[in-house]
């Protein structure tokens, strides 16, 4: 095991170093979502977030990843080649942001709606019809005038009714569309920034 961590070091740094960056992309998208909204967060929120996570990603890969020893002007220019390189991802990534996060905002919205509801379907399935309906008529979160559970499972499309009134009022289907996209945006922009760093910024002299 410790063979192979050593032998792959590089690789598996990357990818917790990498997982770090997007977990940090991820939290200030959501961060500016929830203070500037969400047509800011995906526009020059976004452009802002990535310049963070860009100088978070060069200081932690140029000391654990790659283990870079340049200084002076070596490094000035290891720095630059990293900047330009991922300035030119967070063009990708804002063309993806803004393609797939704002201009299809709506059918994505529609889309994450589609999908929790056919996981519910399934849960429903899968307790049973006749759980379904006693769990809509005793739970306390129901919305007022449903006394009976038919009319609880009619209203939520036949899912499982506590659970799809308490997923329907906790969860906003466009900001979670809006995750995915950045999630895809991310997992493109990480391993194109692996390949770059491999084999032109840190690049090993011979």
């Amino acid at each position: 095991m410790i063979k192979f961590i050593k032998k792959h070091w590089e690789v598996l740094s990357y990818l917790i170093f990498g997982v770090l960056t997007t977990l940090l992309n991820i939290v200030l998208y959501a961060l500016f979502n929830k203070l500037f909204g969400y047509t800011a967060a995906n526009s020059w929120g976004n452009v802002l977030d990535n310049i963070l996570c860009i100088l978070f990603a060069y200081a932690t890969n140029r000391a654990f990843v790659f283990r870079s020893k340049t200084r002076g002007r070596e490094m000035a220019k290891e720095f630059g080649a990293f900047v330009t390189c991922r300035l030119g991802t967070l063009v990708l990534d804002a063309v993806i942001m803004m393609v797939g996060g704002n201009l299809l905002a709506a059918q994505g919205a529609a889309l994450m709606d589609g999908m929790v509801q056919g996981l519910l379907n399934i849960v429903s399935h899968w307790i049973g019809p006749e759980t379904a309906i006693q769990m809509a008529t005793t739970y306390s979160g129901t919305p007022a005038g449903i006394s009976d559970g038919s009319a609880a499972v009619a209203i939520i499309g036949g899912a499982d009714g506590p659970t799809a009134i308490f997923v329907t009022s906790r969860y906003n289907a466009q900001t979670l569309w809006g995750l995915a996209v950045k999630i895809f945006s991310n997992v493109i922009v990480v391993v194109l920034n692996y390949v770059f760093s491999k084999l032109i910024i840190f690049k090993k002299k011979k």
